[in-house]
């Protein structure tokens, strides 16, 4: 039990305790993070095409995953450039949460230098540790549509 809480603090450390929710709400790390098994980093924003494109095809995933009983969940890092653009398309995306707004320069600018984020839309894959199980992801969903988590798990 104390490796599982030394590994969810790990975890925590990397990612933080605050995101919102779809419908504008605070959830904290244990409400919303604690107990899934893969931690996905989407990395987007609006004014991109391909992001616009990918993201109905993630969506479509994380709804199957859910529909399956997977324990994934997605964290949205926005790269728009104004808090209004970030929360119009995040009302686009699937029922799942994001890094504050306030977050581009700090926790999610962070993130994205941590894994070499070069372009969007770009999705990392983590395990409940914090663990890089694959980074580029959004390639393989792309690719295996929601077949991608056979990969992971």
């Amino acid at each position: 039990m104390a490796a599982e809480a030394k590994n969810n603090d790990d975890l925590k450390a990397l990612i933080g305790d605050k995101f919102l929710t779809r419908d504008g709400k605070q959830a904290s790390f244990d409400e919303s993070i604690k107990g899934n098994d893969l931690i996905g980093l989407y990395f987007s924003a609006h004014w991109c095409g391909p992001c616009r494109q990918f993201t109905p095809k993630l969506k479509a995933c994380h709804e199957q995953w859910m529909k399956d009983g997977q324990k994934i969940v997605i964290i949205f890092g926005t790269g728009d450039k104004d808090e209004q653009s970030f929360k119009d398309y995040f009302a686009e995306h699937g029922d799942y949460l994001a890094f504050e707004f306030g977050e581009k320069e700090g926790r999610i600018k962070t993130l994205k230098e941590k894994y070499g984020v070069n372009g969007i839309p770009w999705l990392t894959i983590l395990d409940k540790n914090g663990k890089l199980i694959h980074n580029e992801a959004d390639t393989l969903v792309g690719q295996k549509q929601a077949d991608a988590i056979k990969e992971w798990i």
